[in-house]
């Protein structure tokens, strides 16, 4: 009786629940059974996007449903990383004066002669001494193209005023490219958003101008991001017309990509760091110089995430992300780690090996160095990471610079003498006394656990700061960095790089 009147509930939508029917129609049947006769009312919206979340989350780690707001954030990330309309420019109180600490040289604040120690009067008319930080900070940012004024006091020159348009500034992918020696490069890629692959060729390029034969190539804490700019980034550094990844899946057919252009660097010796925040886009990267013994690859194993995911836009301007493909590197390995049972994990223990010099490569999901590093965690205390959370110790350096920047630049007057001969032992002083007044509980043993790692970077913090490049605040990190000191003592040595690869000549 209950399944009669179940049917005659549902009319012409569905049919008698003894009748049979697909799981589609199962599912559907019963949507419209508690959307439309449950005994009491539900909000059908936000039960559905529930339902639709939870259902799709079952699938794998990757699928989502995304809300509007989701959907908005996500593609502005991948589409300019952040990028924001303003004038380049980041500041410090110093004694009741708000000081320029660092201008950003693609912003409209540098191309205006604002620089690194002027001191902001008034912005729009409002004296800045009467303004909190946000305040600031939203009257310097704005409308794309629109006008910002600003009055400037510089050392004891009378004040002036620069006229100053806010324009977008796209945080690049590639984070820093610099000279090691007079024959390595440096170049660290920290998310492919757009255009990355541009910005790397500029400064490849520049790099080569300047001498470069060997590359370093640091792709660690690299999320992924978009997958055109990693294949075109490798590109650059394979020869021929060889495949770099391919993807496959059952209603899928397989799509291979594949070098297609003559690469500004497909010769000379290569170093690729990978850690196990190295994912996705980044993963297809290192898989590709690998499989094709491009270079050796530094560090720990990758994270793991070899799933393609297409959206499927709905008209309230959600969407359904899912999974819908597999990455695998040119030899085959698949480049996702396990996270179940099946297919994912079928190629645990499988032997690979490289396209060129046959050497093995194992496939565990994510991609495995061929020289493992291990990073150093132990200064990663409950102290430090408070210090790091509160920002404690970027105030302090910003304060310490905004005030001392003329004494240390007749001190410092080049980044080499900076290099060698700060010593930055009063301001850890004064970190942890700034520490104690924001209520972070010091522990002697925390603290010489993290003093040197901490040392340093307050260090590289101040050389940005001083010098107004973010280069240097690499430099100084990358000196006591221990993969990158294995890149170098590898890339100086031309029978260990050989053997890894195991090249004849």
């Amino acid at each position: 009786m209950r399944a009669i009147l179940f049917g005659i509930l549902l009319g012409g939508v569905c049919c008698n629940l003894k009748a049979q029917s697909t799981p589609e129609e199962k599912l559907m049947q019963t949507l419209y059974a508690i959307t439309n006769l449950y005994v009491d009312s539900i909000p059908k919206e936000a039960y559905i996007n529930h339902t639709i979340a939870e259902m799709v989350g079952k699938l794998d780690p990757f699928s989502e449903y995304l809300p509007p707001v989701e959907l908005k954030g996500n593609e502005q990330a991948l589409g300019g990383m952040a990028a924001f309309a303003g004038v380049g420019m980041e500041g410090a109180w110093k004694d009741g004066h708000f000081y320029v600490s660092f201008v950003e040289k693609k912003g409209s604040a540098w191309g205006q002669g604002i620089r690194a120690g002027d001191e902001i009067l008034s912005v729009d008319g409002k004296a800045v001494e009467q303004l909190q930080d946000g305040q600031i900070f939203r009257l310097l940012n704005g409308e794309e193209g629109s006008v910002v004024n600003l009055q400037i006091k510089r050392g004891k020159k009378p004040p002036f005023e620069r006229k100053i348009v806010r324009t977008y500034i796209p945080s690049s992918g590639v984070k820093s490219a610099y000279m090691i020696d007079s024959a390595t490069g440096y170049l660290s890629i920290s998310v492919f958003s757009k255009n990355v692959a541009e910005d790397f060729r500029k400064q490849l390029q520049n790099l080569l101008r300047r001498g470069m034969k060997n590359l370093i190539l640091d792709i660690r804490k690299n999320e992924g991001g978009l997958f055109d700019e990693a294949v075109a980034i490798a590109d650059e550094l394979l020869d021929g017309n060889k495949p770099i990844v391919y993807a496959d899946g059952i209603h899928m057919e397989r799509m291979t990509f594949q070098a297609s252009v003559k690469g500004l660097f497909e010769q000379g010796r290569l170093v690729v760091l990978v850690n196990g925040q190295t994912k996705s886009a980044a993963e297809i990267l290192a898989g590709a110089l690998q499989d094709w013994d491009r270079g050796v690859l530094v560090g720990s194993s990758t994270f793991g995430k070899g799933m393609i995911q297409d959206t499927f836009p709905f008209e309230d301007g959600s969407a359904l992300r899912l999974t819908v493909a597999r990455y695998f590197t040119p030899s085959g390995r698949s480049i996702q780690k396990p996270y179940g049972s099946g297919q994912l994990s079928a190629q645990s223990g499988k032997v690979y090996e490289s396209l060129r010099t046959h050497r093995v490569l194992k496939s565990e999901g994510g991609i495995v160095p061929d020289i493992f590093v291990s990073a150093d965690t132990v200064h990663f205390t409950r102290w430090y990471n408070m210090l790091v959370y509160s920002g404690v110790q970027k105030q302090v350096t910003r304060d310490y610079v905004v005030g001392c920047r003329s004494e240390l630049l007749k001190k410092y007057k080049t980044f080499e003498a900076f290099r060698k001969n700060f010593d930055g032992g009063a301001l850890l002083q004064e970190i942890c006394r700034v520490a104690e007044e924001a209520n972070i509980v010091f522990s002697e043993e925390e603290y010489e656990r993290s003093k040197n790692f901490l040392q340093v970077q307050v260090k590289a913090l101040v050389a940005r700061e001083l010098f107004n490049e973010n280069e240097y605040y690499y430099r100084i990190l990358n000196f006591a960095d221990p993969f990158v000191q294995k890149a170098c003592e590898i890339m100086n040595t031309s029978e260990d790089y050989r053997m890894i690869l195991k090249e004849n000549n």
